[in-house]
């Protein structure tokens, strides 16, 4: 953990100027509350020191003491001041043991041991012992011939000697000791107990807890099975693993930790579990099924780990004031902080327990019973750690802490090593120093220390590198407890510790879980800091122990440092590095490095140390003749080139050392150079033999990777699915090209093939790459089309919810929103982030703008939807989109905008160019495409049936091409029928209408087609088919003819298809043509398509039986005409005129038809006229006889037909077979092309259009961030709304008629005026034509487009032209006037009077637009206070007729509600309270009532709030306050300095703004946790970088905010001052040039007038205050006369000091007088003559000492009188307001006489000036 600098929170704060994030805000207040912290600890803990004493652990000398025998030490115990050590010698076959065999004792002087008789055991001086110990003592020698002494236990007050008498460590003999002469003053000794008291030795609890086993009870039974410990954690050991879960959830098997068993198909019974809680630790104790030992699992509830710990098994106590646990080799605390420590010893147990008597060390003991080993770990209990466990085989404390301690060596010795340490851990009697009288000593030593503890414990909570969830909840409850339990925690005594404590708990409570980044980035510095602090001390330890006996060590040693040096630098990087750790790596690395390096140069001065490598390059010189292989060349080469660089590195040593003597270091480079001679030698002689190596084996091993490359290519084509992975793979085959040609340099040959491999594989992925690039990016173009079409919907369909729940109940679950989100992943699938966050940003701004448009409905709306309220008026809502339509209008087909007036005729030329006509009225009046006039669309859908399923040409085909049955039902029909029209929406048909009509036609044509046969060619054709076969075709023709169309009859009948029918019917139709041609117009009708027909008919008829049949109606007619001449008698008749020209075919045909015609034209054959043609030829005298009647019909009449159209009658629908086909084919040949290209080419037409006009700027759109608040409630609306009922009329009957007005807003930038206007004109639903102010600039006087003087300005003029031209529901919109002309202005005078009109060119054509009564209103927006505000100016007769609102000050009453809008409008942009903006507005205000700090009694919410959010939002809204209250003053000043003249200034301008915009940016950095410092801090950076822009200006700007806000210091107010001053004279001189003295003289007496105008008025006050302060004196002498005194003491500096001000422009005039009096004199004369003197530019008032001599005034020129006169005439006057000063002042003469000697000065200097001048 970083430290932080000394400063305090609220100076540290400012520093970070919230560039950090909320957490690092946070980490920087508690680090440096920490530091704090510790400091003040220190402090406390030296004076606790220096109170009551201090004793540090420390090695005092390591002893040596002798014994008389070897022996192998096992145990010491220290009695009063003697030790006495126990140990083991081997007997041999000593008969007699005595304890002087065992035990020796020491007496312990100072730091020295010295032996002593064992007087401790009663001896002797002769070494003699009691007769009883010394009986029982030999008896165990005796009867145990194996018996070895193992350790000394003091349980007590007695002293256990125990012996092991067995193989196990629980076999042993006790000798039991009283220690007696404990009290003070007595010297201790010991008296002999007996020896049966094996039973009284016993070690202590080994755990301070109690195991708890678990039962059923705790078991929780489901799929996945635990067991419950106290409901805080649960265990299980089924399903093949142990699992520690913190969830109480059966149904997942997952925990925080795992780890398998042996037997996995256990129960949750089999398992043996036991557990302890203490605090947050839950150790336990698990037994899995089978298993021999137990599991130790230690579980921190607060950090939610656990970790496995088996060393608590055989023992494991706890630490003092529940800080954790302890065991043999380690540690755990409560705050999860462990470690342990690898002695590789085992079966510990606990001993005892020290604790000194400084409350704050405690020492724990654990004994291994089989080696006699001791572990000590000393326990601070300030610092919560464990130092480095001593491990020895016996210790010994004395009264003074002193411990002695030895480690055995295994082997007998009569030697003994013993460490001496100074402890804390003094006997209970031993008395320190202490003071008396100090604080420290009344509350105790031990208070402290608890209280110092606890502490410590706060800053290890701060300084914790692995955090956990409630580490703040964790800090704020610590740091108010130690304030709370400890009374002395506050005073100054003991350094205020509750202070900083107190800042520790406020940071700590303003905390927010953002800390996870930077713990993971602080992690990883300090695991590679580890990491390389490790590596430095692994080669550091390298180096320092190396012998160096050869000059690879060297080498190698100082290219470890040059690395490891590199990965230190490199660690500097890092964020949050220790940089004292690292700059003493480096340090220690380059020390290390230097002293390397000197020794390496030393040892190269002997003349063997390059030896190795010498021998080293003639081996590897030897090696080359024997190669073989080429890889065996290489591992040379590399051997080789190893070896070079070992010798440049000492070359580079070398070189960089400072060596005096220049020859040493020329003698080194020359003995490696002359080695780097032979390596080059080598490198020549391998290179060539490389080459021939690779000769012979590059041929083989490059056509084997050109294979292997080869496959790669195709492998990695196959697996490039991805734009990146077709990049990852092109770079690895580009890889191995470049390895390949590395290693095949020597080969040009194989070059140039790797050279064209790499452009064949670079183009092949490219190739493949572009595909899938186009092909990814036509995917995300239809997926952003498909979102586009999708959101419009979901636009639509929110306009109909009513309730803001309906609205998120629908974005919750309607499928639209899953599209949108699904397309949205699909984009995220093909990497498409910008098309994404499009799509996401749209569908968030929908659902906001639904929500906005919902709550004005709610509120704003009245009356119906369509009706809405602004202020006191009722406005009707245009609903209707902006859309461009084509409509007929006058006979003209016109482009028209919906809701407007503008109509535009389409040219005729555009019709034209595409081939159509532009009056087809028959076009234009049809609506669709499959119905006109004479075409129904229940037809056309039956007509597409029909050709559908005779597009095989038979009937069962097309039954399977609908795929129904042969004969469907009607019901399986319409289906059919309805499953085909689905796809044919373009062709505008109606379920349940033309489907069903469709079918019922469809059915009688199929049934018609199954029985008609041949008839179902139209009789026209087939007669004229027969009229050429029989009576005019060629006998040679008809018979090759006949005999080819049999044999294709035959073909068909064999094989179902004809391949050439298409030839054999062309060739009939080329016979037919040439045969109508010879036919008169009269004889039958002759068109293409009938030609064709009869093809077709002749081609069946003569391909099958050539029967040629005829209907049934032509047969049934031809019967009618022969009795019809039978019985009017007219057959004799008939048959003359046919015989007459039976020779000539076509008379005769002619002729027959005549007859037929008029027959058919009476009553009796009316209808039939068609068949005409088919009875003549019938009655032709060459095809006379019976013919086959084909007995079916064509005609049917269908009822039931639903739709409507002109060939339905009532329901009844006539159908003929051959008019249908006929009708239709025409129809579908003819009409629909027309209609599809007129479809088109209107499409183009009105897209074209649409892009011209650019017809999306025109719909008003809501920003996303727009607020409708108070202020727009209350004051805008209404205003608003007042104008616009004169604009455009209120809804009603109280609608105006007299429409006139002009809106016009101004207001700095920055306050929604733009905003605001389309806001309103998208709610009334008015068209927006916003006109760009500064792209006209002032150059465009007129609104002819042609006039303009640039594109930019000719497209706005364009735009309010086509405004004008649309003439309804338009709100013309002027932003930013003051860019503009005055004359482009005034063209609007008349558009704004009650003549409405207004003169414009539309498409270079002049017209008046008259817009009385039209709903057209006209808006003007302007900043006057800009830069160009001088240009602002608006014609007088404009502004006249303009209603006017300035958006940017306080208005009047309503001052409340536009304070409140700034809080209002930043809503959005603070991530807090943002959250509020889409809620009650209610909310808001109640919000900003709490946040006045009013009283919360009767506040309700409307939205559900927890507590904690309502505290952050209240501190949130009270910051964003006071960031108000600056925006407001800086606003207010703004305009206030933008209001003045220059002229007029006594300050610079101030250019500041204080508008929405200001306040959004600062609001958007708000954040909760900010306290004052950091917030003022954000407010002056914020205007600190807006005033950069101001170039020169900064620093006054700057300089005046900080005034307003009160943030001057006093050197800033100093210089603050200095410019004012500096402007106020540069203003006085404005217009004179620095060599105009006249102009400089002239300005110095206007300084000087009004210096003695400053002087009368500081007289008269002064007067004016004497002779208030004297009355007052009178009437109340008792007063004490010092504030008088004071009043006049500055009464008088003041005048003081406008006469020092005086004498310096007196100077200033001498100075001027003296180089410029001709200029005085010209000026003086043109003054007197009252002519005018041209001024320059201004220069500064000069100045000059207090008093010159004007005796030395050089008059080169006579002064003009005029100037004599003014002269004097300022003398007079200051004369004159001088003398009642020295009235007043005559009885305070020793007050005044500083005054009166300066005035009789300046009167003085006056004279003599006047005087001098005179002369």
């Amino acid at each position: 953990m970083s430290e932080t600098t000394d400063n305090t929170t609220e100076d540290a704060a400012p520093g970070i100027a919230l560039e950090s994030s909320t957490y690092e805000i946070i980490r920087n207040r508690l680090l440096t509350s920490g530091k704090e912290l510790r400091t003040r600890l220190d402090l406390l803990n030296d004076a606790r020191k220096q109170v009551f004493g201090s004793i540090d652990t420390t090695l005092l000398s390591t002893e040596r003491i002798t014994t008389e025998h070897n022996c192998v030490a096992r145990d010491m115990v220290a009695i009063g001041d003697q030790l006495l050590l126990g140990y083991n010698i081997h007997f041999g076959l000593k008969s007699e043991i005595e304890p002087s065999d065992v035990f020796a004792q020491y007496t312990f002087t100072d730091t020295t041991l010295s032996a002593t008789t064992s007087t401790l055991l009663g001896a002797d001086h002769a070494g003699n012992t009691p007769s009883e110990f010394a009986r029982d003592f030999k008896d165990l020698f005796r009867y145990y011939k194996n018996a070895v002494f193992a350790r000394f236990a003091v349980r007590g007050p007695h002293l256990f000697m125990i012996f092991r008498v067995g193989k196990s460590v629980t076999e042993i003999k006790a000798f039991k000791w009283l220690i007696e002469g404990r009290g003070v003053g007595e010297m201790p000794a010991l008296r002999y107990i007996d020896n049966r008291s094996d039973h009284a030795y016993r070690f202590p609890p080994q755990h301070d807890f109690e195991w708890t086993r678990t039962t059923r009870d705790h078991h929780h039974y489901g799929v996945h099975p635990h067991i419950s410990i106290q409901d805080r954690v649960f265990v299980e050991t089924v399903g093949g693993d142990l699992t520690i879960k913190i969830e109480n959830n059966t149904e997942s098997g997952e925990g925080v930790y795992a780890e398998p068993v042996d037997d996995p198909d256990q129960t949750l019974d089999d398992a043996e579990v036991y557990f302890a809680i203490i605090g947050n630790i839950i150790l336990l104790k698990m037994r899995p099924y089978q298993e021999k030992g137990f599991r130790y699992i230690v579980y921190n509830e607060k950090l939610q780990r656990a970790l496995r710990l088996d060393s608590v098994r055989d023992a494991c106590v706890m630490l003092p004031d529940d800080h954790g646990l302890i065991f043999p080799n380690g540690y755990y605390l409560q705050n999860g902080e462990y470690k342990t420590f690898d002695h590789k010893l085992a079966d510990m147990l606990f001993e005892r327990r020290v604790m000194a008597p400084n409350g704050e060390d405690y020492l724990y003991v654990f004994y291994n019973r089989d080696s006699g080993t001791y572990v000590l770990l000393h326990y601070n209990l300030i610092e919560q750690k464990v130092d480095t466990p001593q491990i020895c085989n016996g210790s010994a404390f004395f009264e003074g802490g002193q411990l002695l301690c030895f480690k055995s060596q295994g082997d007998a010795q009569k030697n003994h090593t013993i460490q001496l340490w100074q402890t804390p851990y003094v006997n209970e009697d031993y008395v320190p120093h202490t003071q008396c009288d100090s604080f420290l000593n009344k509350i105790g030593n031990k208070d402290v220390v608890r209280g110092m503890a606890e502490c410590h414990e706060v800053l290890n909570l701060i300084h914790k590198e692995d955090t956990y969830a409630n580490l703040y909840t964790d800090l704020v409850r610590q740091s108010g407890d130690i304030v709370d339990a400890h009374f002395w925690i506050s005073r100054e005594d003991t350094f205020n510790l509750a202070e900083t404590l107190d800042k520790v708990k406020k940071a700590a409570a303003a905390a927010v879980d953002e800390f996870d980044k930077v713990i993971r980035v602080k992690k990883n510095t300090a695991n590679q800091s580890r990491e390389t602090q490790d590596r430095t001390a692994e080669i550091l330890s390298e180096v320092r122990h190396r012998r160096f006996e050869h000059i690879n060590d060297f080498v190698s040693s100082l290219s470890n440092l040059r690395a490891v040096r590199g990965n230190i630098i490199s660690l500097q990087d890092l964020r949050y590095v220790d940089t004292d750790l690292v700059a003493k790596l480096e340090k220690d690395v380059a020390e290390q490095t230097q002293r390397l390096s000197r020794s390496c140069v030393d040892f190269l001065l002997q003349p063997s140390s390059l030896e190795p490598y010498e021998q080293k390059v003639r081996e590897e010189q030897a090696r080359i003749e024997h190669l073989t292989k080429v890889t065996d060349a290489k591992s040379l080469e590399e051997d080789i080139a190893k070896s070079a660089s070992e010798l440049e590195m000492l070359i580079e040593i070398v070189s960089n050392l400072k060596i005096d003597d220049a020859t040493q270091r020329t003698a080194i480079i020359d003995s490696i150079s002359g080695i780097f001679s032979t390596v080059n030698q080598a490198r020549a002689i391998l290179k060539k033999k490389l080459r021939e190596l690779a000769s012979v084996e590059g041929v083989a091993e490059f056509n084997s990777q050109m294979k292997l490359l080869n496959q790669a290519v195709v492998n990695y084509l196959d697996v490039s699915d991805t734009p990146e992975k077709f990049e990852e793979y092109l770079t690895r085959l580009m890889i191995q090209l470049e390895e390949l040609e590395g290693r095949f340099a020597e080969f040009d040959e194989f070059i140039e093939q790797l050279t064209e491999k790499r452009e064949e594989v670079y183009n092949a992925f490219e190739s493949r790459k572009l595909q899938l690039v186009e092909a990814r990016n036509k995917r995300a173009n239809t997926l952003m089309n498909a979102a586009e079409r999708v959101l419009k919907g979901i636009q639509a369909r929110l306009q109909s919810f009513g309730t803001v729940n309906d609205i998120n109940g629908y974005f919750a679950s309607d499928l639209m929103i899953e599209k949108v989100r699904d397309i949205v992943e699909k984009l995220r699938e093909l990497d498409d982030s910008v098309k994404v966050d499009d799509v996401q940003s749209r569908l968030k701004t929908i659902r906001e703008d639904a929500i906005r448009q919902l709550k004005d409905r709610q509120e704003l709306f009245v009356e119906g939807e369509n009706i809405i309220r602004l202020g006191s008026h009722l406005f009707s809502v245009n609903s209707q989109a902006l859309d461009l339509t084509t409509v007929f209008r006058d006979n003209q087909l016109c482009l028209h905008l919906t809701g407007t007036n503008f109509f535009e005729p389409i040219k005729s030329s555009v019709f034209a160019d595409a081939g159509l006509l532009g009056d087809d009225r028959e076009l234009w009046n049809q609506e669709v495409v499959s119905e006109d006039r004479f075409v129904y669309r229940g037809e056309y859908l039956a007509w597409q049936l029909l050709k559908s399923v005779s597009a095989t040409g038979a009937t069962s085909a097309a039954h399977e091409t609908l795929e129904m049955p042969v004969a469907p039902s009607a019901a399986e029909l319409l289906e059919r029928v309805q499953k085909f029209m689905g796809p044919r929406y373009g062709e505008a048909y109606t379920k349940g209408v033309h489907d069903i009509d469709a079918t019922n036609i469809f059915r009688s044509l199929a049934t018609m087609q199954q029985t008609i046969g041949l008839l179902r060619f139209d009789t026209r054709a087939r007669a004229l088919a027969l009229l050429f076969w029989n009576c005019f075709a060629d006998k040679s023709v008809k018979t090759v003819v006949a005999a080819r169309m049999a044999g294709a009859g035959a073909i068909a009948a064999a094989f179902t298809q004809i391949a050439g029918r298409t030839g054999y019917i062309a060739e009939l139709n080329e016979l037919l043509v040439h045969f109508a041609a010879t036919l008169p117009c009269d004889a039958t009708a002759n068109n293409d398509r009938l030609l064709t027909t009869s093809a077709e008919y002749l081609f069946c008829e003569l391909s099958g039986d050539a029967t040629f049949a005829v209907s049934s109606t032509a047969q049934q007619l031809l019967e009618n005409f022969q009795q019809h001449l039978k019985t009017n008698g007219f057959t004799e008749a008939f048959d003359k005129s046919v015989t007459a020209v039976e020779k000539d075919k076509v008379s005769c045909f002619v002729l027959l038809k005549n007859w037929i015609q008029a027959f058919l034209g009476s009553q009796n054959g009316a209808g039939h006229t068609e068949y005409a043609d088919e009875l003549a030829v019938m009655l032709m005298p060459v095809w006379q006889g019976k013919k086959p009647v084909i007995k079916a019909s064509v005609d049917a009449t269908l009822n039931g037909i639903v739709g409507t159209h002109a060939v339905i009658d009532g329901g009844n629908y006539h159908l003929n077979y051959n008019h249908f086909v006929e009708r239709l084919s025409d129809f579908e040949t003819t009409a629909v092309p027309r209609f599809n290209a007129f479809a088109d080419l209107k499409h183009d037409v009105v897209e074209t259009a649409r892009q011209d006009m650019r017809l999306d700027e025109f719909r008003p759109r809501v920003l996303t961030s727009f607020v409708r608040n108070k202020l727009l409630n209350e004051v805008y609306l209404p205003l608003i709304g007042d104008n616009l009922a004169k604009q455009i009329g209120s809804a009603g009957e109280n609608k105006r008629t007299d429409l006139m007005g002009l809106l016009l807003l101004v207001s700095p930038p920055g306050y929604g005026k733009t905003t605001l206007m389309e806001y309103i004109a998208n709610r009334l639903g008015l068209i927006f034509v916003k006109i760009n102010g500064p792209a006209l600039g002032h150059h465009v006087t007129s609104l002819d487009s042609s006039e303009a003087t640039n594109a930019g300005a000719r497209e706005e003029v364009e735009k309010l032209n086509l405004a004008l031209e649309m003439g309804d529901n338009v709100m013309i919109y002027l932003d930013d006037i003051q860019h503009t002309n005055p004359e482009f202005l005034q063209k609007f005078i008349s558009l704004c009077d009650a003549q409405r009109k207004i003169e414009g060119v539309y498409k270079g054509r002049t017209r008046t637009y008259d817009l009385r009564g039209r709903k057209v209103c006209v808006v003007m927006a302007g900043n006057p206070y800009t830069e160009s505000g001088e240009k602002f100016q608006i014609p007088d007769m404009l502004s006249n007729r303009a209603d006017i609102y300035n958006l940017g000050e306080i208005i009047g009453t309503s001052s409340d509600a536009f304070e409140i809008s700034y809080l209002e409008n930043a809503l959005t942009s603070n991530p807090v309270l943002a959250k509020l903006a889409s809620r009650s507005q209610q909310d808001v205000y109640s919000i900003i009532r709490m946040a006045n700090n009013e009283s919360r009694d009767g506040v309700e919410l409307e939205g559900n709030y927890s507590l904690e959010e309502i505290t952050e939002v209240v501190s949130t809204m009270q910051k964003l306050m006071r960031v108000r209250d600056v925006i407001l003053t800086v606003n207010k000043e703004y305009i206030r300095s933008a209001a003045q003249s220059d002229d007029y200034r006594t300050e610079p301008s101030f250019k500041l703004q204080g508008s929405y915009r200001n306040m959004n940016r600062i609001a958007e950095k708000v954040v909760p946790i900010m306290n004052d410092a950091e917030l003022t801090s954000l407010i002056v950076s914020n205007y600190e970088n807006d005033a950069q822009t101001l170039t020169s200006g900064t620093e006054a700007n700057l300089l005046k905010f900080k005034e307003l806000t009160g943030l001057l210091t006093d050197v800033e107010t100093e210089r603050w001052n200095d410019i004012k001053r500096t402007f106020r004279e540069n203003v006085k001189l404005k217009g004179f040039s620095s060599d105009d003295k006249t102009g400089q003289v002239i300005a110095t007496l206007g300084n000087l007038s009004d210096g003695l105008d400053a002087i009368r008025k500081a007289m008269s006050a002064g007067v004016n205050q004497l002779t208030e302060q004297a009355g007052l004196a009178a009437q109340t002498p008792d007063i004490a006369p010092t504030s008088a005194m004071l009043s006049q003491e500055a009464a008088v500096t003041a005048i003081t000091d406008e006469l020092a001000a005086l004498k310096s422009g007196l100077a200033a005039i001498n100075e001027s007088l003296s180089t410029g009096v001709s200029q005085l004199a010209t000026a003086a004369e043109a003054f007197g003559t009252g002519a005018t003197v041209a001024p320059s530019h201004a220069v500064a008032a000069p100045s000059g000492n207090l008093s010159f001599d004007p005796s030395k005034l050089t008059i080169v020129n006579k002064i003009p009188p005029t100037v004599v006169s003014i002269l004097k005439q300022q003398f007079r006057l200051m004369n004159k307001w001088m003398q009642p000063i020295h009235e007043a002042t005559q009885n305070q003469r020793a007050e005044m006489f500083e005054l009166r000697t300066q005035l009789e000065e300046c009167i003085d200097l006056y004279r003599k000036l006047i005087r001098r001048i005179e002369k």
